[in-house]
């Protein structure tokens, strides 16, 4: 009797902490086309508020733009419909809260139409010479909308290594920061669009100067096979020194992506208020890093960056599971960073957004993300499904396993 007692002492403590435990916090994206008028801003922020998000991640910054009164970037272009004396930052702020509010800059994609921007003070037309190039030295500018989809590029990007973009990209945080106030600053595009770009501009030349071997020469991108063999030190010697001197030319590329991520963060510090530095980073952290330059690790780890939110948005089950899994195991169960899980709410029914909550809350994530709530609006039950499926699914959250 008194085993059983002791028994039952001992689950109902174990109940009453799992009843204590928090459970993960829910954000949404909300994408700059969804706030472009007062109309859309009320309905957008009628449904974070009903919702109850602890965050909403709001695009003020797209193609080099400015969704918010700006004396550095010029106003959005057509095809966005923003009235000249509309404010979407402002209005959405005042909206929505007390739901805080992150403002979203795209950082180095800038524009994603073949026709050049109008506005003298866009990026594209003030610094023409920080435009990313090609390994063969022509700027993105130049491409077609044909060869943009070959090279699997968005569109016009700004050289991460240009030290004048990353200078006027801190300008553009500081000023909004100083005029609005908003929760933090949400960073998108944080990198190279892909393997073949950046060796023919200033870090190629810088590279070449170091090391005395033209990047354009080294065979991009790094494979996993190629690493496993350099580490195993079974390469014939050529292969090794092409190897080699690839992941030096990864660290180079890295490198400049992390200073801009370093500067803004340092300016944010250096106002004294509390505001987040996130960021959407691309999911599968060795191939950011290699064929993107996006070393979000590094970030965590260098304390430079206060949350993560990786893109797991397609597939099934299985393969966001296999993602958030492993995302749970890359960062020590120590690490301060808060951990999104970003799910394509957009493309699946709420009953798979809730399972993919679930195994987020179950693996120890700290929040889910939701992309996006404009998308979500525009469907015929609305978003109310998708919430309801997120507090339904989400039990206590887990304590994050440690790294194997």
């Amino acid at each position: 009797m008194i085993r059983l007692a002791r028994c039952l002492q001992v689950f109902l403590i174990l109940a009453l902490l799992a009843g204590c435990a928090p459970r993960p916090q829910t954000s949404a994206w909300l994408v700059r086309y969804d706030i472009e008028n007062p109309a859309e801003v009320t309905a957008a922020c009628q449904a974070a508020r009903a919702a109850k998000l602890d965050t909403l991640l709001v695009q003020a910054r797209g193609r080099g733009d400015a969704f918010y009164r700006s004396d550095i970037a010029p106003r959005p272009e057509p095809p966005a419909a923003v009235a000249p004396d509309f404010d979407p930052l402002a209005a959405t702020l005042t909206a929505c809260a007390p739901v805080p509010v992150q403002a979203w800059l795209n950082v180095f994609f800038l524009w994603g139409d073949t026709t050049r921007p109008a506005s003298p003070r866009h990026p594209v037309n003030l610094m023409p010479q920080a435009v990313l190039r090609d390994d063969d030295g022509r700027p993105l500018t130049d491409y077609s909308g044909e060869e943009r989809a070959r090279a699997w590029v968005e569109g016009i990007y700004a050289d991460p290594a240009s030290e004048e973009y990353r200078r006027l990209f801190v300008r553009v945080v500081e000023e909004l920061v100083d005029r609005y106030p908003v929760a933090g600053i949400h960073l998108d595009f944080v990198r190279y669009p892909g393997p073949g770009f950046g060796q023919s501009g200033v870090l190629g030349a810088r590279f070449r100067e170091q090391w005395g071997l033209d990047p354009r020469l080294i065979p991009t991108p790094l494979l996993t096979a190629d690493l496993t063999s350099w580490l195993a030190g079974d390469m014939e010697p050529g292969d090794r020194v092409l190897t080699t001197a690839g992941l030096l030319w990864a660290a180079a590329r890295a490198q400049a992506v992390t200073d801009l991520v370093r500067a803004v963060h340092e300016a944010l510090a250096g106002t004294g208020r509390p505001l987040t530095l996130s960021a959407a980073v691309l999911a599968d952290r060795a191939r950011a890093y290699r064929n993107n330059g996006q070393d979000w690790l590094d970030w965590s780890e260098d304390g430079i960056i206060d949350a993560l939110y990786p893109m797991t948005y397609f597939g099934g089950l299985d393969r966001v599971g296999g993602q958030l899994r492993d995302l749970a195991l890359t960062l020590r169960p120590d690490n301060p960073v808060r951990l999104w899980a970003g799910l394509g709410a957009y493309l699946k029914k709420p009953a798979g957004i809730g399972a993919e909550a679930a195994m987020a809350a179950e693996l120890g994530l700290d929040g889910v993300s939701l992309f996006s709530l404009g998308h979500l609006l525009a469907k015929p039950q609305g978003p109310g499904p998708y919430f309801a499926a997120l507090r339904s699914a989400m039990g206590p959250r887990r304590p994050r396993p440690a790294p194997v």
